[in-house]
Formats: C-alpha cells, sequence, structure tokens
C-alpha cells in the first residue's frame, strides 16, 4: 500500500501536469494557429535531445542514492558533473546559434542556450528526489514547472507575443521549479570523489543511450520532420496528437517512477521474487488508462481535434497510430525499466541502441517516402521492437515475467463497452465541443464501472487506495 499510495500521489502531480499542459497547448492552438505550436515544438525537442547527457548523469545519481551510501558525497559527485556538462552545452549553443535558429526557424538561438542549461538544474533536482525516494515530491516539480509555464504561455498568446517569449516563458518556468527542488532535497552535498565520480559515469555511459531511446522515442520524429521541411503547421498538428497521446500513459510513468528505486533496492538483496510481484502488479496498471484511450480515439478522436481548430482534425489517423505506439512503448518501458534497476545498464544499452537504430531508420525512411504519417508508423513500430527486446532480456536476467494477461483482456473488455456506448450515444449528440466533453466523460464512467465490475483485483487495490487514504 505504501507504494500503491505513492504511485497514486505521483499520478495526481502529473494529472497536474498534463491539465496545465493541455490548456497552455489549447491556448497556443487556438489562438496562435499550428505554426507558432509547431515552431516552438521544433526549439523544445532541440533542448530535450541535448538533455541527454544530464540526465543519463541524473539517472546514475538516481541509481547510486537509491542503493544506500555517502549521499553527500554523491551528490556533491553529482552535481559537479551537472555543472561541466552544463557549462560545455551552453557554450556550444552560444557558438552555434546560427545553426540553431536555422533549424527552428525563429531568432531564439541565445533562449534555447539558456533554455538548456536550465533544464539541467531541474533534471538535477528530479534526480535527486527520486533517489531519496520522494517520488511524489520530484512529480510535484514537474507539475510546478509545467503550471507555471502554462500561465506564462497563455499570458504570452494572449498578448499575440511570438515564439520568443514561448521559450523564455518555458526558462523561467524551468528556473522556478529547479529552486523549488532544491529546497526539498534532504541531503547535503558532502565532499566530492574520483572513486564515485567515476561510479556514477559507469553508470551513465550506458544509461546515456537509454535517455537517448526517450528522446528518440518522443522528439525524433519532430526532427526529422522539421529536417524534410514538412511545415510547421503540420508538426503543429502531429505535437497535438503527441501530447493527446502522452496523456494516457500518465499511470504508467508514475508506476515506472515509483518502482524503480524500490526494484533497485530489491535487486542488492537479490529478492527476485519480489521483483516479479512488483513488475506483475505494475504491467496491470500500465494499461489502465491508454487501452481506453485507443478505444477511444477510435471513436471520438476526430471530435476532441476539432476542440483545437477544424485544421487539426487531419491528425486523427495520426493520433490513434502515436496512442497504440505509446501503449507498446509502454510496456517496454516497465521492462526496460527493470533491466536498468537491477543494475544492467549494459543490457539496456543494447536495447536501447537497436531501438534508436531502427526508429531514426525507420523515421527517415518513412517520412521520405509517406510523410508526416510515416512519423507515426515508425514510431509505433519501433516501440513494437523495443518491447519484444525488452521482453527477453529481462527473461534471461531474472526469469520470465509472468504477465496478467487475465487483467489485460479485462481492460479490452471494459474499453470495447465503453466504445460500443459513446458510439450509440453519439448519433444524437450534437456537434459542438460541450457534447464532445460530455461523451469523453460518459465514456470514462463506462469504462471504470465495467473494469470495476470485472476485475477483482483493480477492486481490491482500489479499496485499500481509499482506505489507507481515508
Amino acid at each position: 500500500m505504501r507504494l500503491g499510495r505513492t504511485t497514486l500521489l505521483h499520478f495526481v502531480s502529473q494529472v497536474g501536469v498534463s491539465v496545465a499542459g493541455f490548456a497552455a497547448t489549447f491556448a497556443i492552438a487556438r489562438l496562435g494557429g499550428a505554426d507558432v505550436l509547431g515552431t516552438y515544438a521544433v526549439a523544445v525537442a532541440l533542448m530535450f535531445w541535448l538533455s541527454i547527457p544530464p540526465t543519463a548523469i541524473g539517472d546514475a545519481v538516481t541509481k547510486r542514492l537509491s542503493e544506500g551510501g555517502d549521499a553527500g558525497r554523491l551528490l556533491a559527485t553529482g552535481l559537479l558533473l551537472e555543472l561541466a556538462v552544463a557549462a560545455v552545452l551552453g557554450v556550444g549553443l552560444l557558438l552555434g546559434s546560427p545553426l540553431v535558429e536555422r533549424l527552428v526557424g525563429a531568432p531564439v538561438g541565445e533562449l534555447v542556450a539558456l533554455l538548456v542549461v536550465s533544464n539541467v538544474g531541474l533534471l538535477t533536482a528530479i534526480s535527486v528526489l527520486n533517489g531519496e525516494k520522494k517520488v511524489a515530491q520530484a512529480g510535484g516539480l514537474k507539475t510546478v514547472e509545467r503550471v507555471v509555464r502554462s500561465v506564462l504561455h497563455v499570458g504570452a498568446v494572449l498578448l499575440s507575443y511570438g515564439v520568443a517569449a514561448l521559450v523564455a516563458s518555458h526558462v523561467v518556468s524551468v528556473l522556478v521549479a529547479a529552486l523549488v527542488g532544491v529546497a526539498l532535497a534532504g541531503g547535503r552535498p558532502s565532499r566530492p570523489s574520483w572513486a564515485t565520480a567515476r561510479s556514477l559515469v559507469r553508470y551513465a555511459r550506458y544509461g546515456w543511450l537509454s535517455r537517448l531511446k526517450s528522446r528518440a522515442f518522443g522528439w525524433m520524429d519532430t526532427i526529422v520532420l522539421a529536417v524534410f521541411a514538412v511545415g510547421a503547421s503540420l508538426i503543429g498538428v502531429y505535437e497535438v496528437a503527441w501530447n493527446l497521446a502522452s496523456l494516457f500513459v500518465l499511470v504508467a510513468n508514475s508506476v515506472q517512477d515509483t518502482l524503480f528505486p524500490e526494484v533497485s533496492e530489491l535487486s542488492v538483496q537479490g529478492n527476485y521474487e519480489r521483483i516479479h510481484h512488483y513488475l506483475n502488479e505494475g504491467l496491470v496498471f500500465t494499461g489502465v488508462f491508454i487501452i481506453p484511450g485507443l478505444f477511444g480515439a477510435w471513436v471520438l478522436g476526430d471530435r476532441v481535434l476539432r476542440i483545437y481548430n477544424p485544421e487539426f482534425t487531419q491528425g486523427a489517423t495520426v493520433l490513434l497510430i502515436l496512442i497504440a505506439a505509446r501503449m507498446l512503448s509502454a510496456y517496454g518501458d516497465q521492462l526496460v525499466n527493470v533491466v536498468n534497476a537491477v543494475d544492467r545498464p549494459d543490457v539496456a544499452f543494447r536495447i536501447n541502441l537497436a531501438f534508436v537504430a531502427v526508429n531514426l531508420v525507420l523515421n527517415v525512411a518513412l517520412v521520405w517516402r509517406y510523410g508526416w504519417q510515416g512519423a507515426a508508423v515508425a514510431t509505433a513500430l519501433s516501440a513494437a521492437v523495443g518491447l519484444v527486446l525488452g521482453y527477453g532480456a529481462l527473461s534471461r536476467l531474472i526469469g520470465r515475467p509472468s504477465v496478467p494477461l487475465a487483467e489485460l483482456l479485462r481492460q479490452v473488455l471494459a474499453s470495447g463497452a465503453m466504445a460500443v456506448v459513446v458510439l450509440a450515444v453519439e448519433r444524437s449528440a450534437p456537434g459542438n465541443h460541450y457534447a464532445t466533453v460530455a461523451l469523453v466523460l460518459v465514456g470514462a464512467a463506462v469504462y471504470i464501472l465495467v473494469l470495476v465490475a470485472v476485475s477483482a483485483r483493480v477492486r481490491g487495490k482500489a479499496r485499500a487506495l481509499i482506505a489507507s487514504t481515508g
């Protein structure tokens, strides 16, 4: 129940992130249009790609802190490594500012440099909190950052400011969240050491590809679309579809962040039976949102996208494909997360290397051949490859994972019932946005009722969580 409460608190914080992000994206799309949203998305994609090295170091800090040991020395060494990386990235971006502006399509080179450097601070704070098992607080940091950013973005759009104002707002929000993270961290740095630095780098040298895989999954398509010059408008539509697809993996992300430090500690003790139990629980709740999300996109995707603007309805097919991609990736990430947690980053490295190679080749080939929809297909196929490789690797390391097929089928059954009801109601529903929101709520209610009715496991967990938080 402790892990359940932690997951629930982390999930609630991520709902805050998503609500704030939805509001900002909606405002930019409605008032600024797909062009502005697409240009800003390229700038953010560049920031995420360049954040791979500091994120890998942060993952190493999380791993070593979760194992126990000299926390002060780990903090001091990790901070120095992150500062060095931030300095290299900042100077490199300033020198390459013209190239950055040519790729983004706006005069924001210096702002992007500042955004990348400030983001290193936030990533460091989050990694420390996760290593201290303050997963809910780490999730809260993301909420703070997104809420501040969203408020500033809405203000900038209402005042008719451009892409530069959106990037500058992002910088401010990241700095605010980083400062809050410093206040929440329990440990204090002591004296760094070369031995600790080598330990962190040894883990990070494998972990960086894990983050490259994450960036490739989330942003490879955006960069490839920008390189192939499909147009800022289509990139904007694609990003809206991606953001909607990402809403459905909130539970999966919360489960993953909660389980990592726990599995890491169990792996040191050699308690693989308990690790299998946690993984089975994680797989059950990974699909609890995303499976109905896939069915929902099938019946209501066009209507939901129309809320943003009529031009976004052309992304209905892309939305469906991207939700399928997010679902495959969510299950694969749970498996690779355990691989990393049992201190086998070398195995995860090989999985992620294969994923990145497949993702890059497929994105270039399919975008060149089929345009922007090819990017979505490439993302889904890459996610399927990652899932298969993750299952095989984990089976070799700790034994074949127990996949809760019966529970997953119950989620599919509940989702199917939801789709049937929504399709029946939609025939007589008006075409306005209020009706669309009402249909979404009806679908969610039907899914929850059916799932609770058919799944004793979900019903039991819900009762226990309510009792523990009551």
